[in-house]
């Protein structure tokens, strides 16, 4: 009985540590110190291959508000399991028409370059922001 009780616990332990996330040795914030509020920023997504959020292929986002609250929320703390799902998207953080940083992220997967655990909900909760690329 009380070896059957381990077995359960060492199974049980086993599985949460498994299923954790490894943090990163330090927060990486995608925006860093860039001040989004001053309207000279805007967020490029171009399709790159796989799913896609509905049909939005290539979009921005321009939204001093919205930009604000993604910069709040992009605080990644997590690795992601090394995965072969490739890219779906390629952003680009855009000032006054330049690029001043760019990645790739895979929303189906949730990763960001560099095995960076993305959620896919940091697009998907500002998708009613969305303006598409033409």
């Amino acid at each position: 009985m009380k070896l059957t009780i381990r077995i359960l616990i060492t199974i049980l332990s086993l599985t949460i540590v498994s299923n954790c996330n490894e943090k990163l040795s330090q927060p990486i914030s995608f925006f860093e110190d860039y001040d989004l509020t001053s309207g000279k920023y805007k967020l490029e997504i171009y399709h790159v291959e796989g799913e896609i959020i509905d049909d939005f292929k290539n979009f921005y986002i321009d939204d001093p508000e919205t930009l604000n609250k993604m910069k709040k929320q992009w605080i990644f703390k997590y690795k992601s399991d090394v995965m072969p799902c490739g890219f779906g998207y390629e952003l680009h953080l855009v000032e006054n028409n330049k690029i001043v940083k760019k990645t790739l992220v895979n929303i189906d997967c949730e990763y960001m370059e560099g095995w960076i655990y993305f959620p896919k909900e940091y697009l998907t909760d500002h998708k009613n922001h969305f303006k598409r690329i033409n």
